[in-house]
């Protein structure tokens, strides 16, 4: 039986062991999915000691912190300093290798894709972690100006902004929003994303990453403003399959 699993430190609110299990269930596959909660990410290695692991995921908030610990990067990952899927190698038994790959920017271009207009010109992304980052990959792809909203800008980064810097004009001026956050994420359902709401329109495509709730507080007060609204769920199923086909790969290159 072969065995895959994720990475990160609070695993409670997990898509992808439901999604995998009833995936090797439906289709015959003989192989289980476990969640890995590490308190540190320096403690990924030892996972590799007790059993030979095919493949893993990574969710937060190690994305970033987890790319010391790779051996290799594909090109994407690489370039956008995030990594979400882990390919491991072995020779007689034993971990000898361990290539980052991203698959949150295909993942975000599939959901996105269909659902981006001529007017969606500029982008206000919440949050400067591993998730907004292949965001803002697939948003410039589409020579969308994309700025950022973080808890601690940096003085040298001209597009990143504080949370005491968002006001009507910034809303109304990005008709395109996405959190990448875990604010409001189950179980912290309550909370709610400080903004003015009252400056989304029609015109505004909302979009959350999380996937659980279904709709967070922050879309359901976008969407009484008129605003389309999108949650993560497709994103999460389309980096999945991504995962899934890298893992099963012949020709991964260290």
């Amino acid at each position: 039986m072969r065995n895959f699993g994720l990475v990160g430190n609070k695993l409670s609110h997990s898509f992808s062991k439901k999604f995998f299990s009833n995936k090797f269930l439906t289709e015959n596959i003989s192989a289980q999915y476990n969640n890995f909660e590490l308190s540190d990410i320096n403690q990924i290695r030892n996972l590799f000691k007790s059993k030979i692991i095919s493949g893993l995921n990574v969710t937060v908030p190690y994305k970033k912190a987890v790319i010391k610990h790779m051996d290799s990067l594909d090109p994407l990952s690489k370039k956008i300093s995030a990594v979400n899927t882990i390919y491991p190698t072995y020779e007689n038994g034993k971990l000898t290798h361990l290539k980052g790959f991203n698959t949150d920017l295909y993942g975000f271009k599939q959901l996105v894709k269909p659902y981006l207009k001529s007017h969606h010109e500029r982008a206000l992304v919440i949050g400067t972690g591993g998730a907004s980052a292949a965001v803002a990959y697939v948003l410039r792809e589409y020579n969308i100006d994309v700025n950022f909203i973080s808890r601690s800008p940096k003085l040298d980064q001209g597009n990143i902004f504080s949370w005491d810097a968002i006001n009507d004009y910034m809303i109304s001026n990005h008709l395109l929003i996405i959190n990448t956050t875990p604010l409001g994420m189950f179980p912290n359902n309550d909370q709610l994303i400080n903004i003015p709401y009252q400056a989304i329109n029609k015109n505004h495509l909302v979009i959350d990453l999380i996937y659980n709730p279904i709709k967070t507080n922050f879309l359901k007060n976008a969407q009484k403003n008129n605003a389309q609204i999108l949650n993560g769920h497709q994103m999460l199923i389309h980096q999945a399959i991504k995962a899934w086909n890298i893992w099963n790969s012949s020709t991964i290159i260290k």
